[in-house]
């Protein structure tokens, strides 16, 4: 029986607050997949309209399926799994949640931060081992009166600076995209070549893309010349910082501890971090808490309802030149 429904594929549960966007859309069928695989994908996918994504792999292969498709929406605002130039071949908009998961992410920079400087992993084994005695040998620091370099003044690097303002830090800003202005507005420094002032910082977070830009912004030599103890956060993307280069620092003291939420590979599996407790690591989760994954659900749901009623909002869209 044919149809005049739009068909929408969730590749992926994703929270009923999302999902509740369809309800009361009788022009729109939607089907949520949770065997994500390429090729159970490819089966599925002939004859949808929209497809919303969360892990899924949307390569050439799923692309060129796809014989309805008029919009991709990313369930986040990573898209290095999504084959863009295939979509911008057949003129497919690749839309992501830019709103969803910036104060997430934030705030668990600000918690490694708080975490490393304190010496939480330390203290509470200590505490499990109930070897109080020993407190005194362990030396936290305060975050008030040092120096924060955030890399990436964008929805969440923006955030962090407003955040290390409230603990009384000096906050560098480093953003080529950005007008000196701006990163003022933002309350930090500004910085035109961050490794300048990298002898002035106790601590730096990285909260850019990944790209042929930033891969390995932080490796060795940037690393040696942080002041001696400083602590390292990467949030954004694997890849950013050298991660050899960061274990060696971390090893000699020159960098006293390190938060990690991505990794060159993942899921990281026997990583040589593992060996090191002042590294603290988290699975690529900084940005689904609870209301970062409602935040997202309800955008991804949106950008796909907004693009097959032809109101899709450009600001969304990352391959606007399709539009």
């Amino acid at each position: 029986m044919t149809t005049n429904k739009k068909k929408v594929l969730i590749l992926g549960p994703v929270h009923a607050d999302g999902m509740a966007l369809f309800d009361g859309r009788d022009d729109v069928e939607v089907e949520v997949l949770h065997d994500i695989s390429p090729e159970n994908v490819i089966r599925h996918i002939p004859g949808v309209h929209g497809v919303g994504v969360r892990v899924a792999k949307i390569d050439k292969a799923v692309i060129d399926a796809a014989d309805s498709l008029k919009i991709v929406s990313r369930h986040g605002v990573g898209y290095d799994a999504v084959d863009v130039a295939a979509l911008n071949a057949r003129n497919i908009p690749l839309a992501i949640a830019p709103r969803a998961n910036a104060p997430s992410v934030a705030e668990q920079a600000m918690m490694y931060l708080l975490a490393l400087a304190k010496q939480l992993p330390a203290y509470d084994k200590l505490v499990r081992a109930g070897d109080w005695n020993q407190r005194s040998t362990i030396q936290g620091v305060d975050l008030d009166g040092r120096t924060l370099l955030v890399i990436g003044l964008g929805r969440i690097g923006s955030r962090v600076v407003k955040r290390a303002r409230a603990f009384d830090m000096r906050v560098l800003g480093y953003d080529p995209y950005l007008e000196p202005s701006a990163i003022a507005a933002l309350g930090a420094e500004p910085v035109a070549d961050f490794r300048a002032v990298l002898g002035e910082v106790d601590a730096v977070t990285v909260h850019c893309p990944r790209n042929e830009e930033t891969i390995g912004l932080l490796g060795a030599a940037e690393l040696a010349a942080l002041r001696p103890g400083a602590l390292v956060v990467n949030c954004a993307r694997g890849g950013l910082i050298d991660e050899a280069a960061l274990l060696d620092a971390v090893r000699s003291g020159q960098v006293s501890g390190a938060g990690m939420d991505v990794f060159d590979e993942e899921p990281a599996l026997d990583h040589p971090f593992f060996a090191e407790p002042r590294i603290l690591m988290t699975p690529h989760s900084a940005g689904i808490s609870l209301e970062a994954s409602k935040r997202s659900a309800y955008q991804t749901i949106e950008n796909i309802l907004a693009a097959l009623d032809g109101t899709l909002d450009p600001a969304v869209v990352v391959n606007k030149e399709v539009l």
